[in-house]
């Protein structure tokens, strides 16, 4: 097996391991710290897009495409994944190792937030619509955007948990598949055809958007039916990686970059960015909402496979310790962030616009201000608490194999 691939398991933001034996890759760490970084972004840097100033204005634009960050993170974590299961398929207790180890490190944190904001409901006069229900059992993405449903929890924002949900659901059916299937070539297909499905899933809602038989834009970005490509693209090239293509992968992978990068570019510019939900004209939005969101996957895997190469500009790039340390707190930023921002963001800006009288250097300071207390915030998380369910992964060791047996799925 080449050293470039690291089997390193991981939800989208999970901590290094290495059951196989094989090296660790740090640039994946800063592919998860340059995802975190876009979301923060995106997040945290909204405001007015039409201030009538050009530069402004195109900062704006580009702030609104930063929703990238979630597509890589789904590839990133598709892709490690993936690469543990292929690796660890004849483990014995396949299925309690793996799932143990997720549930140590994704349900602490994120049913520890869900408990407290139920246990404030009355005090704080919360109103659900019964969503802490779908998100008690990860549904809460299908549930969440429906135009029925209003969840008003004051200043704190749970909505961007989605994306976790769609994580949990796609990790409880992936590994049954690789699993049952464990040859690659059959994967690789599995792979491809779902994704083409999925493409053709969102085509199907976008023509029912625009014809006012659905109603909801969510509806092609958040349910895991719509973009569970994005994840599916990161598990075909951890398949890849362990095949007899994997050096043809490598090597086309700065020019799928390209390109896609390209065709996307292409949409964005008529359209203000790859925001769909400022879009000037159906048309744009369908490219964007369909083609847009498939080439998304698939930059996010070819960026993944350009680090992935020993000694390249790419891997040394994502090396940089700003990005792995972003990284490494990337879920806890990532559940803090929005509630954080929801307390503070109006003070902030309010208090800054009367001093520094510049509405852009009032977004952009409330903006670090927020972002350096959700760090903060994450890393307390994680050396308080978090780290306390991760020392019980001993307990749910990968290094279990059968004597005279290989850590590694069958070819």
């Amino acid at each position: 097996m080449p050293t470039e691939v690291s089997p390193t398991p991981s939800n989208q933001f999970e901590d290094n391991e290495n059951p196989g034996g094989f090296s660790h890759i740090p640039a994946l760490d800063g592919i998860r710290g340059l995802a975190i970084l876009l979301v923060l972004i995106d997040h945290l840097l909204w405001a007015n897009g039409h201030t009538g100033s050009r530069l402004l204005d195109l900062l704006s634009d580009v702030r609104s495409s930063t929703f990238v960050g979630v597509n890589l993170f789904f590839a990133l974590s598709g892709f490690l994944i993936t690469g543990i299961l292929i690796d660890t398929v004849n483990i014995p207790h396949f299925f309690k190792t793996f799932y143990g180890r997720r549930a140590l490190r994704i349900f602490p944190l994120y049913y520890g937030c869900l408990f407290i904001l139920i246990a404030l409901t009355k005090p704080l006069h919360f109103l659900w619509s019964g969503q802490q229900y779908y998100a008690l059992v990860y549904l809460g993405n299908i549930a969440v955007w429906h135009h029925d449903a209003y969840v008003n929890l004051g200043h704190f924002n749970i909505n961007h948990f989605w994306s976790l949900q769609v994580e949990e659901q796609f990790y409880f059916i992936w590994p049954l598949v690789v699993y049952r299937v464990r040859r690659m070539l059959t994967l690789v297909r599995i792979c491809l055809i779902s994704c083409a499905f999925i493409l053709g899933i969102r085509i199907f809602i976008t023509i029912m958007l625009a014809r006012h038989v659905f109603t909801n834009l969510y509806l092609t970005a958040s349910p895991t039916f719509s973009c569970a490509d994005n994840l599916l693209f990161g598990c075909c090239l951890a398949v890849l990686m362990r095949t007899q293509w994997r050096t043809r992968a490598l090597h086309l992978a700065p020019r799928i970059l390209a390109i896609s990068a390209a065709i996307l570019l292409a949409l964005a510019i008529p359209n203000h960015g790859l925001d769909w939900f400022q879009v000037i004209s159906p048309i744009d939005c369908g490219l964007i909402q369909t083609l847009g969101f498939t080439l998304l996957g698939i930059s996010s895997a070819a960026l993944i496979a350009m680090t992935l190469r020993s000694g390249s500009t790419t891997q040394r790039l994502f090396q940089n310790r700003f990005l792995r340390f972003l990284g490494k707190y990337s879920y806890g930023i990532y559940v803090f962030h929005y509630s954080i921002n929801g307390f503070l963001e109006a003070p902030i800006r309010s208090f800054l616009n009367a001093h520094l009288h510049s509405k852009a250097l009032s977004v952009l300071f409330q903006a670090l201000i927020v972002g350096i207390l959700s760090v903060l915030v994450a890393m307390l998380s994680y050396h308080l608490f978090e780290v306390h369910f991760l020392r019980l992964k001993r307990y749910f060791s990968y290094n279990r194999a059968a004597p005279g047996q290989p850590i590694r799925a069958a070819s």
